[in-house]
């Protein structure tokens, strides 16, 4: 019975990871190709390949998500998710295949393997949060959430957190590292969205348990609360 649900196991990783593959492929075809529009080199996409990866991560055991793990799986729904961000006209499928991709990590960080993946290698935390680079407030939402799921982890998760929103700083050439949680408090109108962001500082505030360095960071969000950058 062990061997026989090993096998099967076995032969629905290799299905995935196939589906994986073609996936991915699209993307680099779509970064092969510049000049053609997101829109019309996501038309043929097969969102099913998407789904299909989600629903299979959502119910992985143990053995299935160290398999994908180690077949780099999670590197390339990174690329995907660095690939969708940013796009200036980003279009309804673009949307959709990048909530998606957010769905999927989620999805590994509800892993003990998956999220220890992710602790130990800082640039998947930096890709996460340039999906930041969007209109969309159900994007920046899963986001949000996930950093500051990450912060609240561990004192690991905490600090690739704040490397994000540095590294972040440095590549929308913003003086101020929480510049991005500031100005998006101040534009939007949305509570839901609203009690994410103040989640996000409260995570960050309260999370530092030296007094000294808990105040400086309370001074940098009075701070960005009084001027917009």
């Amino acid at each position: 019975m062990d061997q026989s649900r090993a096998r099967a196991t076995t032969k629905q990783l290799i299905v995935i990871m196939a589906a994986i593959t073609k996936w991915g492929a699209l993307k680099d075809h779509v970064t092969a190709n510049p000049a053609h529009n997101s829109e019309a080199n996501l038309k043929n996409a097969d969102p099913e390949l998407c789904i299909h990866l989600l629903q299979r991560l959502e119910s992985s055991n143990k053995s299935w998500m160290d398999q994908f793990l180690e077949l780099r799986g999670l590197d390339l729904l990174m690329e995907a998710l660095e690939h969708l961000s940013g796009r200036s006209c980003a279009c309804i499928a673009d949307t959709l295949l990048q909530l998606t991709c957010i769905s999927c990590v989620r999805a590994v960080m509800n892993s003990s393997a998956g999220l220890h993946f992710i602790l130990n290698n800082e640039g998947y935390v930096r890709i996460l949060i340039q999906a930041l680079d969007t209109s969309n407030i159900m994007v920046k939402m899963q986001v949000f959430e996930l950093l500051a799921a990450l912060a609240l982890f561990d004192p690991q998760g905490r600090h690739l957190t704040l490397d994000a929103f540095d590294h972040y700083k440095s590549l929308k050439k913003q003086q101020h590292r929480f510049s991005v949680v500031m100005n998006e408090l101040h534009n939007t109108d949305n509570v839901p969205y609203i009690v994410t962001l103040m989640s996000m500082v409260n995570v960050l505030v309260l999370g530092q348990e030296d007094r000294r360095k808990r105040d400086r960071l309370r001074q940098e969000f009075i701070g960005r609360r009084r001027t917009k950058t």
